[in-house]
């Protein structure tokens, strides 16, 4: 058998108990355990009094054959049956005696009567033997055969000489039936089972007793404890049962108490939780609406001061581009022209990185992927970048690897001002040496449609302290003592490193004290179709061909006004001008312009305003519109495009960059010294 089969039974026996309850076990138990201890205490009851009766019947039957043995003794010695007639029917009346036989020496029957038993008749008499008591000769399973010697007992005389001497006569054969045995062990058994049965039962009833006292508390533990899994909170279980039991009801009920107790407290706190949610939601609330109405002033303040000091900002960097112009100009005075042209230009680059932070920071930055040629890009640093490090005698190098694709789908403007902010740090903090711009190839992805650029400004300059190189990304934050920092408002790598995250990448730094600094990102772009090579033009214009066109400039401020009539009446356009909206619309029917320059921040009117409705009227509907405004916001370029505008442009601007799109929306043929510029 294996122990798959073995255990089989056992897992069967352990299924059975599972499906019944601690009362039922514990009564099967008691009662198996009580049954087999009456049923063996009966039989070893009636075992022990069997053999007690079996010797007694034993003992009783010697001594019978023995006192027949005596009588026997006449009936031997005479050889006359007769003499012991008598006593064998004497013997024979006793109970049980089924046969009484008197035998001579030589084993011969003297006398027998009786009923001759099964396998009696067979049994050889024993030989004469110096044994003088009665013994059990054989048993079989229906009687018991005994058999006494017959002994004569000759007393002393005075006239012996020699002592006299017993003479063996003969046998008795006394056969007693066991039907007495077997009725008295029957018996003894019979009141022994019951007895054993009845004080069993009586045990089993006091031990149903004493389970029912044990498992009534539990099975009330039990229920209490299914309706507490129910969510019944006031249950209760009476204390009952033995000491044990009562503990554990005790423990219960102080546990319900316990869980009641929460229980009214967390019903406290969610009766109180939506009043408490409804404030806190209201404060969160609040709090959101002054994080956004701060936010709103911010980016308010900022577009109010970036047009407060874009507004006198125009004026001075046109005024300075116009008096460049003229040439008597000494030396000395160009060099002063010079100095208030690069300042205005270094203070309308701090109000550029200023709203770039606040544009990063809201989230509102945007990239416009367009075509752009590596390549031309390095030629253009080469010519800023350069001039700059010829004032400083520095060496400036570019490194632009052979295999650099025609061109690449990424936003110029952003990745022009990220490796000028690079570039201008890098001339800025080297005294000597060498600045260099690499742009290499490290890979290619998507079946070769895409190219991983790597853009590395490297210097030999002062370099950044390791504790510094993390700090000098964060706003306002420059690297150094008060003696290596040079001007500037600290915004520079923070901005750049925020729009190098916006174009896939991330701006790295490695560098040490006195061996300069290696600044370098990678970016990821898709290829684009080759981009056709521009032709460079020149700035030095001093008129255009054809008929005269009529300009009408609109602005609310005098000197923005005048200065863009210095700009362009030298070049010979008819200037008009308007102070506001209404004032355009007023002169437009007696006085077409062939370009209106408009203003977009202006009272009475604003320059919007003015736009579309000169675009719903019949007159000048179709004439060209150049946008201008101090507030340089994506956001105030779509409102203008929007409204009609032709074209947008952020106020201070360049000379080349005005004459450029007024001869692109007039169609106007310039008169310089080189190419026409159309």
């Amino acid at each position: 058998m294996t122990g798959a089969q073995t255990s089989l039974p056992a897992r069967q026996l352990a299924r059975m108990l599972k499906g019944m309850t601690f009362q039922q076990q514990i009564a099967i138990a008691m009662a198996v355990g009580v049954l087999c201890m009456a049923l063996f205490s009966s039989v070893g009851s009636a075992w022990q009094g069997s053999q007690q009766v079996r010797d007694n019947l034993i003992q009783q039957s010697l001594r019978i054959a023995s006192s027949l043995a005596n009588q026997s003794k006449l009936a031997l010695l005479s050889g006359s049956p007769d003499n012991a007639a008598e006593a064998v029917a004497a013997t024979l009346a006793f109970p049980d005696v089924l046969r009484v036989e008197v035998r001579k020496t030589d084993g011969k029957v003297l006398l027998a009567k009786g009923i001759m038993t099964k396998g009696q008749s067979d049994l050889p008499m024993p030989a004469q033997t110096a044994v003088r008591e009665a013994y059990l000769e054989s048993e079989t399973d229906d009687a018991w055969r005994f058999v006494a010697p017959v002994w004569t007992a000759r007393s002393e005389t005075p006239f012996d000489v020699v002592a006299p001497t017993d003479e063996f006569l003969g046998h008795v054969v006394v056969v007693l039936s066991k039907a007495t045995l077997g009725r008295m062990v029957a018996n003894i058994f019979m009141v022994n089972m019951l007895s054993s049965f009845f004080f069993a039962g009586v045990f089993l009833i006091v031990i149903r007793f004493l389970c029912a006292r044990l498992t009534r508390p539990l099975d009330m533990l039990s229920s209490a404890m299914s309706r507490a899994e129910q969510g019944e909170v006031q249950v209760r279980t009476p204390v009952d049962g033995p000491r044990d039991i009562q503990a554990m009801a005790q423990a219960f009920n102080r546990m319900i108490a316990a869980l009641q107790e929460r229980g009214e407290e967390l019903q406290s706190h969610r009766d109180h939780l939506e009043e408490l949610v409804g404030r806190r939601t209201t404060e969160l609330q609040m709090a959101k609406e002054r994080a956004e109405i701060a936010s709103q002033a911010k980016s308010d303040f900022l577009a109010r001061m970036s047009h407060e000091l874009r507004t006198p900002l125009n004026a001075i960097m046109g005024y300075a581009q116009i008096l460049k112009m003229d040439r008597t100009l000494t030396e000395r005075q160009l060099t002063c022209l010079n100095t208030i042209h690069g300042s205005g230009e270094h203070l309308l680059m701090l109000i550029v990185d200023i709203l770039d932070l606040s544009q990063i920071e809201a989230g509102k930055t945007e990239l416009h992927l367009a075509a752009v040629d590596p390549k031309a890009l390095t030629n253009m640093l080469d010519d800023i970048i350069r001039i700059k490090a010829v004032e400083k005698q520095l060496t400036f190098v570019v490194e632009a690897a052979q295999d650099l694709p025609q061109a690449v789908m990424l936003d110029e403007k952003r990745l022009r001002q990220v490796l000028l902010n690079l570039l201008s740090n890098a001339v800025k903090f080297t005294q000597q040496g060498v600045v260099n711009l690499r742009i290499q190839i490290v890979g290619r992805e998507k079946g070769d449609d895409q190219v991983r650029m790597r853009f590395e400004v490297q210097d030999s300059g002062v370099g950044v302290r390791p504790e510094d190189q993390q700090r000098i990304f964060e706003p306002f934050e420059q690297a150094g003592d008060s003696r290596s920092r040079a001007a500037g408002t600290g915004l520079g790598l923070a901005i750049s490193r925020q729009l190098v995250r916006l174009m896939g990448g991330d701006l790295h730094v490695r560098s040490e004290v006195g061996a300069g600094s290696l600044f370098w990102f990678e970016l990821t772009a898709p290829l684009a179709s080759a981009l056709p090579h521009a032709v460079s033009q020149r700035v030095d214009v001093n008129g255009y061909e054809g008929p005269r066109k009529r300009i009408l400039v609109v602005d609310d401020v005098p000197a923005n006004r005048l200065m863009l009539v210095e700009l362009l009446r030298p070049l010979g356009f008819e200037i008009c001008e308007a102070i506001h909206g209404q004032d355009v619309l007023d002169q437009i029917p007696s006085n077409t312009p062939d370009l209106i320059l408009m203003d977009l921040a202006m009272p009475v009117m604003d320059g919007l305003e003015a736009t579309r409705r000169i675009r719903a009227g019949h007159v000048c509907a179709d004439v060209p519109i150049i946008a201008l405004s101090a507030n340089a916001s994506r956001q105030h370029s779509e409102q203008a495009m929007a409204a009609g505008a032709t074209l947008f442009m952020s106020k201070p601007f360049e000379r080349s960059e005005l004459l450029s799109h007024l001869g692109a929306c007039l169609s106007l043929t310039w008169i310089h010294a080189g190419v026409d510029l159309r």
